[in-house]
């Protein structure tokens, strides 16, 4: 069959192959087209309206709210599903609310009971999104090691994440793990002297309590100042802090920091550090009974003997006897 093409088909191959303007009109047009379509559809005004832009979340605000639901939550069973279901959502900050309910520290819930491991895990959630106040409990749970095994390694990962605005328990854990190099971290006294004082000024007393020891010292960038320290060691001791007892003691003990020798408001501070369990009391007592005055063991003698805990003589030394009433009260 011989194929049979159109009159216009002949015209357009003779223009295609003998007219180049023909030719170079049907290679632009297309593109023109394309243009002026864009350009139209640009122009016209959309049909519906865009969809607005979501609103930032306001974080106080939310912290807030989570708060509310929180404490709702302590006996409201549908206030703690609600703040559950948050949680299971990944809302870091829910995550957080939610472990507190099972805290054994804080007792917080009439609803359920308190258990250490649920707590843990949900903060733990939470710090793996990078949660402030979850990173903050799991610091100061782990350092403590009351609820949980005392882990200094795990303490002071969490510790090391926590910024200034942290709870004050937890900068003062950070304190602790720079000044000390615990868990495997470098010590850094410069670091630690920062998370002390934003401790201390959010109300930690043991914190102002090792700050009086960087100014005893010249440590940490802060100047040698006895009477900065002498400041931080009474305001600690004044509080019960058995670490201001303990250097405020020693400083009596000693002569230090300006003050007079008085083995009488020595030994007082020591008895008072004795009482609330403090190791390092203790362990200079019964390991380095001879940097402790004569002055000093008889006054703490007479203490002893008043609590009933010493019946021998009150000869001013560290005989067994006295040794072995020091051991007593420090068990509690």
């Amino acid at each position: 069959m011989i194929p049979v093409y159109s009159s216009w088909l002949n015209a357009h191959g003779k223009l295609w192959y003998d007219d180049r303007y023909y030719r170079l009109a049907w290679i632009i047009w297309p593109q023109a087209l394309a243009v002026v379509l864009v350009l139209f559809f640009w122009a016209m005004p959309p049909s519906v309206k865009s969809a607005p832009w979501a609103k930032p979340v306001d974080t106080a605000a939310r912290f807030k709210e989570l708060l509310a639901l929180r404490d709702s939550a302590k006996s409201n069973q549908q206030a703690m599903d609600t703040l559950e279901r948050d949680a299971r959502g990944g809302e870091p900050l829910a995550q957080f609310f939610y472990a507190t309910l099972f805290d054994a520290d804080l007792k917080l819930s009439t609803l359920v009971q308190p258990d250490t491991g649920k707590a843990v895990d949900w903060y733990g959630r939470g710090a793996a999104q990078g949660d402030e106040w979850s990173l903050s409990n799991l610091a100061t749970i782990y350092f403590a090691g009351v609820r949980v095994r005392q882990d200094y390694t795990r303490a002071c990962f969490y510790a090391r994440k926590v910024a200034l605005n942290a709870f004050p328990n937890a900068l003062r854990v950070k304190g602790d793990c720079y000044a000390r190099g615990l868990g495997g971290t470098p010590v850094d006294l410069a670091q630690a002297v920062t998370a002390y004082e934003a401790a201390y000024n959010k109300g930690n007393v043991r914190a102002g309590a090792a700050l009086g020891y960087f100014y005893e010292n010249g440590l940490g960038g802060k100047p040698r100042n006895p009477e900065m320290a002498l400041k931080f060691y009474r305001a600690a001791a004044d509080k019960g802090d058995a670490l201001g007892l303990h250097n405020l003691g020693a400083a009596y003990n000693s002569g230090m920091l300006g003050l007079q020798r008085d083995g009488d408001e020595a030994a007082r501070l020591i008895i008072r550090a004795l009482e609330v369990r403090y190791d390092v009391t203790l362990q200079s007592l019964t390991n380095h009974p001879e940097v402790w005055t004569s002055d000093f063991w008889q006054n703490l003698q007479r203490r002893l003997a008043e609590k009933g805990l010493y019946s021998s003589a009150i000869d001013g030394r560290a005989n067994p006897a006295t040794l072995d009433a020091v051991k007593r009260l420090a068990s509690g």
